[in-house]
């Protein structure tokens, strides 16, 4: 249990810290490189637009929508030819061409034949349209044969009046993906280093919180199962330190209060029974004196039976009171139950009960005395809760680390009410009682380092289990 808090106290500032962080560097490397690669694309835009326009005013450029498929070795084709692949060269480009309204070369700087058709120009329809509407337009990036990609750039070139007739378009490859490539996978590696030694640092961070708070946590475990003695001996700094001693003052507060509890408990107690015992004394003097006076006998009898329920009382406050000397040791649970059931045997066969045993051969690292006493007290509380031919089950099995002892019977059981109220020390229900049997069987259970846990209909019965550790 404490691995579990502690890990779920790192688990949660490591959450905390690495989702928010952690999207963020993750959205960093797409943003990043669509931002980048968007960029890439506007400049190489213009840049096209302009060469293609640059080199859509080479000289004499107009006549070249003279050329007619068989022109191809004629000196006007040669020059455009030698104008267009020096243009390529000078500003890098893929290739340089002219071509017609219905999309058909007309010449390129590679001196290909007049009047073929030119199948991108298909696909960038939409950019041939408006280049025709004299606009100055680019296509969209597309993958070339060669694996790479390329972008065209469309501006008019020839016009008939203030009609266009023929287009220039200049075909570039896009080298700034590797770039970007390098740029991607650099921003990759850099979060991934930053989130690693950011892991790193809060793990360490949250393994300095989590420590002592799940230290806290235990100690005060041990406080609950009256454990006064042990100190929080955790080592922190800032904020922590400060709730660390805090924490540790009240223990030592709550401690000085229990043993003067205890001391003023002891001392009441011993008051009481002095004269208690003096009392008694006296009463079976009377006793044997009057013992022939059947009156003054039933009332003698009488303020007996009083005397020695206040003296179980007195004896109820001692042991609350003082501090159990536990001796542990090897016991079996079915043992343990035989005896507690052999003490009430007188009780349990003057009312009819049945007494259903279940147990398993199982054995604890405890204290035989006190389990005797627990079990004694409980299936006490159980025989009483039953009017008559009641039966009551008792039942010990494993589960997982601990010994589980279910009690159940078919008494009157609990009110609702009075659940939360159970193992309040001096609550009862009864005429007479202490209200420490349930009080007093908590705290040598949570001594013992166990627990117990009580279900109740009312009107139908009522289970208590017992978890004892097994060793």
């Amino acid at each position: 249990m404490l691995g579990l808090i502690k890990d779920t106290v790192r688990l949660r500032i490591l959450a905390a810290t690495l989702i928010p962080v952690g999207f963020i560097f993750i959205t960093i490397i797409p943003i990043s490189y669509y931002y980048l690669k968007t960029g890439f694309d506007r400049e190489l835009e213009k840049r096209l637009i302009a060469v293609a326009g640059l080199i859509s005013t080479i000289p004499n450029i107009e006549y070249a929508i003279d050329l007619k498929e068989g022109d191809e070795g004629s000196m006007y084709f040669e020059y455009f030819v030698a104008k267009l692949k020096s243009a390529k060269e000078i500003a890098s480009l893929k290739s340089v061409f002219i071509f017609n309204r219905d999309g058909k070369l007309i010449v390129s700087s590679e001196g290909e034949r007049v009047g073929r058709k030119i199948v991108r120009l298909d696909i960038d329809r939409n950019e041939v349209e408006s280049v025709f509407q004299n606009k100055k337009v680019s296509s969209v990036l597309f993958k070339g044969e060669d694996g790479l990609y390329y972008k065209n750039a469309y501006v008019p070139a020839i016009y008939d009046g203030e009609e266009v007739v023929a287009a220039l378009g200049v075909s570039a490859s896009v080298t700034y993906f590797e770039t970007l490539s390098y740029i991607r996978n650099g921003i990759i590696l850099i979060v991934t280093i930053s989130l690693t030694i950011l892991i790193f640092v809060i793990t360490i961070v949250s393994k300095s919180i989590s420590r002592p708070v799940a230290d806290m946590i235990n100690q005060a475990k041990y406080i609950a199962r009256g454990d006064f003695e042990r100190r929080l001996d955790t080592k922190t700094y800032g904020e922590l330190a400060i709730l660390v001693d805090t924490f540790e003052q009240m223990r030592e507060r709550i401690m000085n209060r229990n043993n003067e509890m205890q001391m003023m408990l002891s001392g009441i107690a011993h008051e009481i029974r002095n004269p208690l015992g003096g009392m008694q004394i006296m009463i079976d003097l009377l006793m044997e004196r009057y013992k022939d006076d059947a009156e003054t006998l039933k009332f003698l009898e009488q303020l007996n039976n009083e005397l020695r329920y206040l003296s179980s009382v007195v004896n109820s406050f001692l042991n609350y009171s003082r501090n159990v000397n536990i001796v542990k040791a090897r016991v079996k649970i079915e043992s343990v139950i035989n005896e507690a059931v052999e003490v009430l045997s007188g009780e349990i066969e003057k009312k009819g009960i049945e007494i259903i045993k279940k147990l398993s051969d199982i054995e604890v690292l405890s204290d035989f005395d006190i389990l005797k006493q627990i079990f004694i007290n409980i299936i006490l509380n159980s025989v009483q809760a039953i009017e008559k031919d009641g039966k009551i089950e008792i039942e010990s099995f494993k589960a997982g680390e601990s010994v589980v002892v279910s009690v159940r019977d078919n008494g009157i059981g609990i009110k609702p009410g009075d659940m939360k109220m159970l193992f309040k020390p001096f609550f009862t229900t009864k005429e007479k009682g202490s209200g420490l049997g349930l009080a007093l069987v908590k705290k040598y259970i949570n001594q013992l380092g166990g627990d117990i846990i009580i279900n109740s209909e009312y009107t139908k019965g009522c289970e208590v289990k017992i978890y004892l550790p097994l060793f």
